[in-house]
Parts: structure tokens; C-alpha cells; sequence
């Protein structure tokens, strides 16, 4: 064999419709830009100073030994506790009002929120 390298990764064409370019995976950089502005800022989404002080406190709380249940999972018939790990949980928004903090939840259930949401 020579020594070129073979990219068997197969390449598809970016999901945005409307866009011809070719991509191995996910968007392509202009059009994964576009919509990471779309969404708007941090604060506009509502990570807000209040949020992030909220935050910090379920983790103070789970580090003195507090533990709580992933409360979206618990909706959903099947309750776990929250892996109290800092970056191991999410503290979740109220679907329909994000103003309304909801509490400690797995990055499963929070990301599946999400992704329901931009559909």
C-alpha cells in the first residue's frame, strides 16, 4: 500500500436545508454558527446571574450530603438520584416558563428536553 491515507469516513450533505455542503458529521461551520447565534445569548436563554447563584448553591447543598432526585425522570415514571459530581447535573428550567427553576436533573433528561423543544 502507498502512503496516502484512506478518509472512509463517507461525507453527506449538511442537514440545514438549503445547504450543499458537505459535511462527515453534524452542520457544517457556517451553518452550526448560524444557528448557535439563533438561539441567542447565555443570559437570553436563562443562565442569568440568578440561575448561576441557584446553581451554586444545589451544589454546596450536595456537597454537605444532600441528594435529590432527577426530578424530569421522576415525571416520567422512572426516578434515579442525581449524581451529585460537579458537571454531572444540570439544574433544569420549567419547560414552559424558563424563569422557573426546577432543580437538580441527569444531562439526559435535561438534553431530551431540549432537543423536544427545538423540534
Amino acid at each position: 500500500m502507498g502512503g496516502g491515507s484512506l478518509d472512509l469516513m463517507a461525507k453527506r450533505v449538511c442537514p440545514t436545508p438549503g445547504c450543499p455542503k458537505l459535511v462527515k458529521s453534524g452542520r457544517c461551520a457556517k451553518c452550526r454558527r448560524e444557528a448557535d447565534q439563533a438561539r441567542g445569548t447565555r443570559q437570553e436563554r436563562g443562565y442569568d446571574a440568578a440561575y448561576d447563584a441557584a446553581h451554586r448553591d444545589y451544589q454546596r447543598r450536595m456537597d454537605a450530603g444532600e441528594t435529590f432526585t432527577c426530578w424530569r425522570c421522576e415525571e416520567h415514571e422512572r426516578p434515579h438520584l442525581v449524581d451529585p459530581t460537579p458537571g454531572r447535573w444540570h439544574l433544569g428550567h420549567d419547560l414552559h416558563d424558563r424563569s422557573i427553576l426546577r432543580g437538580p436533573q441527569c444531562p439526559a433528561s435535561n438534553l431530551a428536553d431540549a432537543a423536544v423543544l427545538r423540534a
